[in-house]
């Protein structure tokens, strides 16, 4: 009997993302692994507290200041004690003091480091000089950086990195759970192309531009739902009376996981027209659901799905989201039953992620 102790991993970041829920279980399965938050357990972005899972956890608690989307955590309280005992450490952020101390120890004690880096060259949210040699300087420092696609991966070969530490991987979420809920939840529709754009409502993700495009191509019947909050709402809401277009667009405001699924499910076209994205992970789920997708090429997502079926590449101006949206709406003939989205799940992800952490 292998009475070997596992490797105790642990894993850094934010914020409790529900969408790494399922990556950590199946880490967890193979390793002993604690996932710690750098911040509160009450958080801007609603996500809640894991509960019933086979991975500990902590939430740090450190101050923070929120900078636009950006939470600044200036303390490096505990970063001392909080790698007693573990084996190797995956860094979710880099642009905070507490990573780059915990980068420090963790090289003392010669202790092994993945950073995990999801930006691209296009989504790059800080980048003068001073800046991007803090980031190549701090990559430089880690054994392995793991990043989300191949866009990532050239962000990553610019900072100078040895392409030989990057690991490629992917963006995932739980798809196979969007794929069921869609089919279980599809109902009779009336007739219209149904348009759909999940996120918040703020200044990059281009909602106003979405919302004149749609006006600019739409049918009689179509229909626009916006899910969302935040400081935009109104000011979207006055542009859709201004419009005309008010009885054509539904607020629909902040939806948790099974509210947006049933969104997806009486849906056709997902928009995500980002001027700067680092990823877009309701692309996957929109697709996972059956649906068409029109994305910005400033998301990170969009060089990752640009070729799979139902998936249309839009710039960020007014005159080419219309005629992704047109295209997209012309083309619509069913749900898309078997989306190649299906074959990039979490597990397939964390099997990628253990496949590296046995190497070292």
């Amino acid at each position: 009997m292998d009475t070997k102790p596992r490797p105790q991993i642990l894993w850094l970041t934010n914020l409790p993302a529900p969408y790494r829920f399922p990556i950590w279980a199946r880490i967890a399965q193979k390793f002993e692994l604690k996932v710690a938050f750098l911040l509160k357990k009450k958080n801007w972005r609603s996500w809640s507290i894991p509960r019933e899972v086979n991975w500990k956890y902590q939430f740090l608690s450190l101050n923070s200041k929120k900078l636009k989307e950006f939470d600044l955590i200036p303390s490096i309280r505990g970063a001392k004690y909080i790698l007693d005992g573990i084996s190797l450490v995956i860094l979710g952020g880099w642009e905070s003091p507490f990573y780059w101390q915990i980068l420090r120890i963790a090289k003392l004690r010669k202790i092994p480091v993945i950073q995990f880096y999801e930006s691209t060259l296009a989504s790059h949210r800080f980048n003068n000089i001073l800046i991007r040699k803090i980031r190549s300087t701090i990559f430089s420092k880690a054994d392995f950086i793991v990043t989300a696609g191949s866009a990532s991966t050239k962000a990553v070969e610019a900072m100078g990195i040895d392409s030989e530490k990057i690991i490629t991987l992917f963006n995932p979420v739980d798809v196979s759970w969007f794929h069921s809920f869609a089919l279980s939840h599809r109902v009779q529709q009336a007739p219209g192309h149904r348009f759909i754009y999940v996120g918040q409502l703020i200044e990059r993700k281009n909602v106003a531009t979405v919302i004149r495009a749609f006006a600019a191509i739409r049918t009689e019947s179509d229909t626009l739902t916006i899910a969302g909050d935040g400081p935009l709402v109104q000011s979207l809401q006055e542009l859709t009376q201004t419009l005309g277009i008010s009885d054509s667009v539904f607020f629909a405001g902040h939806q948790n996981q099974e509210e947006l699924a049933e969104l997806y499910a009486t849906s056709n076209t997902l928009i995500l027209a980002s001027t700067n994205e680092v990823w877009g992970l309701v692309v996957n789920e929109a697709l996972a659901s059956g649906l068409h997708v029109v994305v910005s090429d400033k998301c990170g997502v969009a060089e990752f799905v640009k070729e799979m079926h139902g998936a249309y590449i839009c710039t960020t101006d007014q005159e080419s989201i219309q005629k992704e949206l047109l295209k997209s709406s012309q083309d619509w003939a069913s749900y898309i039953e078997n989306p190649e989205i299906l074959k990039f799940t979490p597990e397939k992800f964390a099997e990628g992620m253990i496949a590296n952490l046995e190497l070292l």
